[in-house]
């Protein structure tokens, strides 16, 4: 069975989040919540998440790697002007209040944008 599809029969998803000083974590993160509210919730140092989830601040900015970006659904022209607004011309740059745990995450690593 590919990871993947095992992952959908998880209750939880598995990810590595590496925060803003280089700090591995493994979390279990449950489906349906955000990047940003799991980092929140596991004291990530670097998600600061001033606008609550809001897509307004890009304070909850996290590096998807090219790979993990091409299995899910694409940044909306909000998230984009605000990525953009911060200064990020990489394309490996999301927030964190903007993407919902999926099984396409289990394994991810997952760097807080400095």
């Amino acid at each position: 069975m590919q990871e993947t599809q095992a992952a959908t029969m998880l209750a939880t998803i598995s990810i590595t989040m590496i925060d803003q000083h280089g700090q591995s974590h493994a979390i279990d993160a449950t489906p349906g919540e955000t990047l940003m509210e799991v980092a929140k919730a596991n004291d990530i140092a670097g998600i600061d998440a001033d606008c609550g989830g809001c897509c307004a601040c890009g304070t909850c900015r996290m590096e998807i790697s090219p790979a993990l970006q091409q299995l899910l659904p694409p940044a909306s022209d909000d998230e984009l002007a605000v990525i953009a607004f911060v200064g990020d011309d990489s394309g490996m740059q999301r927030l964190g209040c903007q993407m919902e745990i999926t099984p396409e995450f289990h394994l991810a690593q997952i760097k807080v944008a400095t």
